[in-house]
């Protein structure tokens, strides 16, 4: 699998995004591989192509490739059949970046025709599936999306910022503590999150807080659970377990020693 990851170069653009990625696969006669993507509070743009072994088209989360896919919140794993052959480029937009542009909230764990939200999709996947480069791709994006932003709503970007200050201060454990350096109420910040992006507040804590857990062990993988737990908010080593496992497939334990390197 070859993956690569580009800038958005539009200033407009970088308002309601922070990179484009490409990933692409050829695996004929080999087994059935799964990627399996812990996600972010973030929508995805996608324009993908691909074919099964047999020469069918490949089908995701029940639409037809080739095609323009917007995804939405996933809160899940996100799981990819990796069979055939495929080619993507994706933006990966700012939390409320889509539904900021879309002027209405999206809902979670949708995987939709980009018709549905945007114009012009259908001409400019076909551009996009005929340029070689990811460069190329890029700029093709970048000039349909364009003229389709509106100016950053205020709210758009209060929500944005909270969802950033959630990721960067893992001393944030609790909802109530979200908008206290905004000096909003707990019902703002719920609402601003039920408008731009698309879960609850308690999600995006929840999911930040893992992932600073999972990065305590990457960096030692012998730290104390309990410590980890009770330094990231949560009660009793049991809940951390339970919520660890939910989102990163794995517990704890069995990820710390993935860490390591050690196998039992």
């Amino acid at each position: 699998m070859e993956r690569g990851m580009l800038e958005v170069t539009s200033p407009a653009l970088a308002a309601y995004a922070d990179r484009f990625w490409s990933v692409r696969w050829r695996r004929y006669g080999e087994p059935l591989e799964v990627s399996e993507v812990i996600t972010n509070p973030v929508c995805h743009l996608t324009f993908e192509d691909g074919r099964r072994e047999d020469g069918g088209p490949l089908v995701r989360q029940g639409i037809e490739l080739p095609a323009a896919v917007l995804t939405t919140v996933w809160t899940d794993r996100f799981v990819v059949r990796l069979e055939g052959e495929a080619r993507v480029l994706g933006v990966r937009f700012r939390p409320g970046a889509m539904a900021a542009i879309a002027g209405r909230p999206l809902s979670a764990d949708q995987s939709l025709a980009v018709d549905d939200v945007l114009t012009g999709s259908a001409d400019t996947l076909s551009r996009v599936l005929a340029e070689p480069t990811d460069e190329g791709r890029r700029e093709i994006v970048q000039d349909w999306l364009e003229p389709q932003l509106p100016e950053p709503a205020p709210d758009y970007l209060e929500a944005a910022a909270l969802v950033d200050a959630i990721h960067l201060d893992a001393s944030i454990v609790r909802v109530e503590q979200i908008g206290d350096a905004a000096g909003l109420s707990v019902r703002s910040v719920q609402r601003l999150f039920r408008r731009y992006i698309g879960v609850t507040p308690k999600w995006v804590l929840l999911r930040c807080r893992l992932q600073d857990a999972a990065a305590s062990l990457d960096g030692d993988p012998s730290a104390d659970l309990a410590e980890i737990a009770t330094r990231l908010g949560w009660y009793d080593q049991s809940h951390f377990v339970r919520d660890f496992r939910r989102f990163l497939g794995v517990t704890p334990g069995e990820y710390a020693r993935d860490a390591s390197g050690v196998r039992p």
